[in-house]
């Protein structure tokens, strides 16, 4: 037995957003680094969360938070080796211990991560608005109850990446794979074909939800980046139903594999760059349709 759980991306309390935004932290380190698309701003149920790498470097509800393993650092902090007799521990505080914290978050993070990454940066929420496509969402997580056995389990549908047509108003799912990932490799049916189509359901199922929640998730990104954005950003209209894929990360002699046929054949729409730091989002939301 399957029950779908409520998709959850709303800021239940608006002081969220004025703490937010009066606080040192967001205001001298992270809305430089969104604005220069290398950290990822997104809305989750009643708090925000800060994506650098892929990975999750701050969590923002009433305070600041983010993993021990990342703010366990020197002070002097290098990448690689610390001297006997430096002073270790964690850091003073996140705002001194800035660079430190976001140094620690990408050695935690693969080439894949660092590839959807350099997506997210193309087609950043703030820098990129004027162009009109914007990667909306990252790391959409879609959860389902599932009764085994008269114990319930929660199963996790996630998707890489939602990008936004503004002028279409229309929301695309994009799933991002490296060349190198064995999901999209195989002799008959890649397992990326089940996945994706798994999400399809879900978006399918989910459609008028999706809608509504982004409509909200839009008005509450106008607030918060009300100083920084010329015009705000419009509210979708409608949902694509089905989840497209993209890969990268490979040199000419690679392609030649066209790995991506196998992925096409069941009806799952491609596109595949080498080097995703060269992605135009036009071009990717377009490949999706």
């Amino acid at each position: 037995m399957e029950k779908l759980v409520e998709f959850k991306r709303k800021l239940y309390n608006k002081d969220i957003i004025e703490r937010l935004k009066k606080d040192k932290l967001f205001k001298d380190k992270l809305l430089k680094d969104i604005k220069k698309g290398v950290v990822y701003p997104a809305i989750r149920e009643n708090r925000l969360n800060f994506y650098y790498y892929k990975k999750l470097l701050f969590d923002y509800e009433d305070k600041f938070i983010t993993n021990s393993k990342f703010a366990f650092v020197p002070k002097d902090y290098k990448p690689t080796y610390v001297s006997d007799g430096n002073e270790v521990g964690t850091i003073a505080n996140f705002y001194d211990g800035y660079e430190n914290i976001k140094e620690r978050v990408k050695l935690y993070a693969s080439l894949e991560d660092k590839g959807v990454s350099n997506i997210c940066k193309n087609g950043n929420v703030i820098s990129n608005l004027p162009n009109g496509y914007i990667v909306l969402d990252v790391a959409v997580d879609f959860e389902k109850e599932i009764i085994e056995r008269n114990e319930t389990k929660i199963k996790q549908n996630r998707v890489d990446i939602l990008l936004y047509g503004i002028e279409e108003r229309q929301l695309r799912f994009v799933e991002a794979k490296r060349f190198s990932n064995g999901e999209i490799k195989s002799t008959t049916i890649p397992d990326i074909v089940g996945k994706i189509k798994r999400y399809d359901e879900e978006i399918e199922k989910r459609n008028y939800e999706i809608l509504k929640i982004y409509t909200e998730y839009i008005n509450d990104l106008n607030k918060i980046f009300d100083e920084i954005i010329e015009k705000p950003i419009p509210t979708p209209m409608s949902v694509l139903s089905k989840c497209g894929l993209i890969i990268f990360g490979f040199d000419d002699e690679q392609k030649q594999k066209n790995i991506e046929n196998k992925v096409k054949e069941e009806g799952i729409k491609v596109y595949s760059i080498g080097q995703e730091s060269k992605i135009d989002i036009k071009t990717l939301y377009n490949k999706m349709r």
